[in-house]
């Protein structure tokens, strides 16, 4: 169901309620007429933040891993996106010792969910003329989901980089190379021609109309231990970039 605005034909109204299938039986009744739509929306000003946490002894050469912190109104927003945060909580834990030569950045960004996508645009404001130092970026959204496997791809990674992706998740039973989207925060990279790498559920599909920003997406379909394998695994792909990237 979506939020519908007052529509009027005439002496027909139709007062602002959640599209349903009675209201758009009523609409289809009233096909061919000519109508006038007022569309009502108010904006809010509110403040947010990224978080942004580093390791490594050269932030110069880095690889950056995004997971997007808010979620739809109306929604727990638990795959779309409590876990990819979830991930990035448990991959700092795991690189709490890391001192490797390699630069990590781990991002919570705000406001993916929402108009105008303000944490990327801050994101990519903070670190204009930077993004050459970027070897990898890695974006986090709907991982977790319990049916399915977690999938993994590829876009614009040169072959070492790719080898080492392949190599380290073929060690994880429940990591299967999936079809590219680009609907998500890996965009970033893209546009700005740096290698990325996106994880989200084989089951995307089923996820992206079904179950994101509605009521459904609550903690209830998150499989936690997937969780923690994506960290580990995305743990041994760092130790691994950066043996190979000295």
């Amino acid at each position: 169901m979506y939020p519908f605005p007052l529509i009027e034909d005439g002496d027909f109204d139709i007062p602002s309620v959640y599209m349903t299938e009675d209201e758009g039986s009523r609409l289809a009744e009233h096909a061919g007429k000519r109508i006038s739509l007022e569309s009502r929306a108010n904006r809010s000003p509110a403040r947010g933040c990224n978080v942004i946490a580093r390791k490594g002894a050269n932030p110069n050469r880095r690889v950056v891993l995004f997971a997007h912190i808010d979620a739809k109104d109306g929604t727990p927003g638990a795959i779309d996106n409590a876990t990819g945060v979830i991930v990035l909580l448990l991959l700092a834990e795991l690189l709490a010792d890391y001192s490797g030569n390699l630069g990590v950045e781990i991002v919570a960004l705000n406001g993916e969910d929402y108009y105008s996508s303000p944490g990327e645009q801050q994101y990519l404001t903070i670190n204009a003329g930077r993004f050459a130092e970027i070897i990898l970026g890695i974006n986090l959204d709907g991982v977790g989901y319990y049916r399915g496997n977690t999938a993994y791809s590829l876009y614009d990674c040169p072959p070492d980089i790719a080898s080492s992706i392949h190599e380290v998740f073929s060690a994880h039973n429940d990591l299967v190379e999936g079809e590219r989207w680009y609907q998500g925060d890996h965009g970033l990279f893209l546009m700005n021609q740096r290698p990325a790498l996106a994880l989200t559920s084989d089951r995307f599909t089923e996820l992206w109309t079904e179950i994101a920003h509605t009521p459904k997406d609550s903690p209830e379909i998150v499989d936690t231990t997937r969780l923690v394998n994506v960290a580990v695994a995305l743990r041994d792909l760092l130790l691994h970039l950066d043996q190979l990237l000295v």
